[in-house]
């Protein structure tokens, strides 16, 4: 046991001492900071053009003194009464358009001239504004009141009265929307990240060629435990410093509106579908890593590792892909299919579960499958592990792994 402890207590320390697990750590709290940061730096610098410098052409008195009036978003020159005028302005920039508004027939038409294309935000807030100051001049002219009209224009309220109990309400179909993104992104990187690194661990020392000095002084089984269990402590790790680093920012914005709305979120979700996701998150890193191990074990040096794990790649891409698929057609044939594969479901049934696209009997079932594909490459990946760490072939994957099975079939 004390020498498991060492190779773990040695993997680990040389691991997180690296420049790559360092970036790999500080990378995502840097992008989640930029991402919450980035409202207020467009506030900040958009602050001062808030306002656009407008000149009003109309006959009609009542649309000239609505904008003018509206003083957040518009800046009115009033000295500017005719169609050359406003065209000699815009050219000098000193106006960012002008609105020409026309009544013909009872109907209100404007064009606001300008010579880059406007933003949405300004054309919709001219429509707004001369709309409302167009229904209160007709409201004024049918001698209709303040209350009959807001009466006429109130909207009608519609709600949606779920008779069934295992719906969602469209504000935890968006929730759970995002989640299935996050989660399945999550676990797509650090599958990525923690298969290259077990299978890099193993084959370094299979390229050194000191496998064979490690082996006469501990067993294989126990060298591919700890080395295991530095990688599983590696993970923890990071997962330990995102909370803690999510703890802290709960702990001291808990009066901010950004943090309310993430309690808010996370409020959406009961406490079974959690455990739910939690479980399938670890137990598909786990076959992932075993998977890992397993081809780190025939890789004969660090070069070719890339080229063995090459196909655990295209699986965990179909798996990141699907989960996609799934998101939008959760009761697609290939996505239901794929969301019992052990190499998709962590994926792929994850997105069905959340959007309560699969009974309760379905998600167990794909949880039981893929908790026995985790034991069943747990033991394949022992068994094999004992003879490939001395095996050195250049033959690729494939061939390897035959000879690989027929060293474990006669022991």
């Amino acid at each position: 046991m004390s020498k498991f402890w060492v190779i773990t207590k040695q993997v680990y320390k040389r691991r997180v001492k690296t420049k790559s697990f360092l970036i790999s750590l500080l990378f995502p709290v840097l992008i989640a900071a930029l991402i919450a940061g980035i409202p207020k730096m467009v506030d900040y610098f958009d602050s001062s053009s808030d306002i656009t410098k407008i000149a009003i052409l109309s006959d009609n008195p009542v649309f000239v003194k609505a904008l003018t009036a509206d003083k957040k978003h518009f800046q009115v020159d009033t000295n500017i009464k005719h169609k050359k005028a406003a065209q000699s302005a815009l050219e000098k920039a000193k106006i960012d358009g002008f609105v020409t508004i026309t009544e013909k027939n009872d109907t209100v038409s404007a064009i606001y001239t300008t010579q880059e294309t406007a933003g949405q935000n300004v054309m919709t807030r001219l429509t707004e504004d001369l709309t409302a100051t167009k229904i209160a001049e007709k409201s004024a002219d049918y001698k209709i009141t303040n209350a009959e009209l807001q009466s006429i224009t109130s909207p009608v309220s519609v709600t949606n009265d779920l008779e069934s109990n295992n719906q969602l309400t469209n504000h935890e179909k968006d929730v759970m929307s995002a989640a299935v993104v996050i989660l399945t992104l999550v676990i797509f990187i650090f599958v990525m990240s923690y298969a290259n690194i077990v299978a890099s661990e193993i084959a370094t020392e299979k390229g050194t060629r000191i496998m064979e000095v490690i082996l006469s002084s501990v067993s294989a089984t126990t060298h591919l435990f700890a080395k295991l269990t530095a990688i599983i402590f590696m993970l923890l790790t990071q997962i330990g410093f995102y909370i803690l680093c999510g703890a802290v920012v709960l702990v001291a914005g808990r009066n901010t509106e950004m943090v309310q709305n993430i309690l808010d979120q996370i409020a959406v979700f009961k406490a079974y579908y959690l455990i739910l996701n939690l479980l399938f998150v670890i137990l598909g890193l786990l076959l992932y890593i075993l998977l890992a191990a397993m081809i780190g074990s025939m890789v004969p040096n660090v070069e070719t590792v890339a080229q063995f794990i090459y196909p655990m790649t295209i699986l965990a891409i179909i798996g990141y892909w699907g989960s996609i698929a799934a998101a939008n057609a959760p009761d697609n044939l290939l996505v239901i299919i794929g969301s019992y594969i052990p190499t998709f479901s962590p994926m792929m049934m994850l997105a069905r579960m959340d959007l309560l696209s699969v009974s309760t009997i379905g998600i167990f079932s794909s949880l039981a499958i893929l908790l026995l594909s985790v034991i069943g490459a747990f033991f394949l990946t022992v068994r094999l592990y004992q003879g490939n760490v001395l095996l050195y072939s250049n033959e690729g994957l494939w061939k390897t792994w035959k000879t690989s099975l027929s060293y474990a079939k006669r022991k």
